[in-house]
């Protein structure tokens, strides 16, 4: 297995509000968090580093998984724990209300991938048999729209409400998170901040992460150029992982 993480702030924003962290356990596990935070000067930054932190430091600690159901509880907890930690710090600091964050995560275990998602931040899986797959679904209005059938693809790219979320980490008291898992033959998985996604076309992400003669690290490093290139409009967040082989 290979990983590699990089983010960058892009040419417009004022300063970096993504985050994001490749951790190990004991067991060996890997998981892997983007987080992009919300609310502007109201605490984003903030808000994405506490998740990232979080979701860390309970994996670092946590034990062999065995069976599914403690893959979903150790997500349920560590996650509602994250969202606990991002309200109260912004109820106990009013400049800060509002803040939050988005979230989407992959864990890899022998058990499988374990796939999480809050916001609209996400993963995408390439297989054994050269499907390109986005695994998570935005929790945004417009998609919501498309979901519908109330707009389209093109439509819902173009849209001025295109950044308004649904959902999001940190904001209310108590949160939903969508949870994936049961996948056969991932060759590798790509997390990345909507600073990449929104900007540069499907197909140009999927033909630089099916370039086999191209290390890992320079993949997500040719992601953020490419992002840049079109503008660099937002911050900008990229993981690969890849599940070929056992170095990381």
């Amino acid at each position: 297995m290979k990983y590699y993480g990089i983010t960058d702030k892009g040419f417009i924003r004022k300063s970096n509000q993504d985050s994001y962290v490749i951790a190990t356990n004991e067991s060996k596990d890997v998981l892997a968090v983007v987080a992009d935070g919300i609310g502007g000067n109201r605490g984003g930054d903030i808000a994405s580093r506490i998740a990232v932190s979080v979701m860390c430091e309970g994996f670092s600690s946590s034990l062999k998984f065995n069976q599914p159901n403690q893959i979903h509880e150790w997500l349920r907890n560590t996650i509602s724990n994250a969202n606990s930690q991002i309200f109260y710090y912004a109820q106990s600091h009013p400049d800060y209300q509002g803040m939050g964050t988005t979230l989407c995560a992959l864990l890899v275990c022998e058990l499988g991938c374990w796939f999480v998602n809050i916001g609209d931040s996400r993963a995408y899986a390439w297989f054994a048999d050269g499907r390109f797959q986005q695994i998570t679904q935005d929790h945004s209005y417009v998609n919501d729209l498309v979901r519908k059938g109330e707009m389209t693809l093109e439509e819902a790219k173009h849209s001025k409400q295109k950044n308004m979320l649904t959902n999001a980490l940190g904001v209310w008291r108590d949160v939903r998170f969508d949870e994936f898992h049961g996948f056969s033959g991932i060759q590798g998985v790509l997390l990345c901040s909507d600073g990449l996604h929104a900007y540069v076309d499907e197909k140009v992400i999927r033909s630089i992460l099916f370039s086999n003669s191209i290390p890992v690290a320079k993949k997500a490093r040719r992601l953020i150029e490419v992002a840049n290139r079109v503008g660099g409009f937002d911050n900008v967040t990229a993981i690969i992982v890849d599940l070929r082989g056992d170095d990381r």
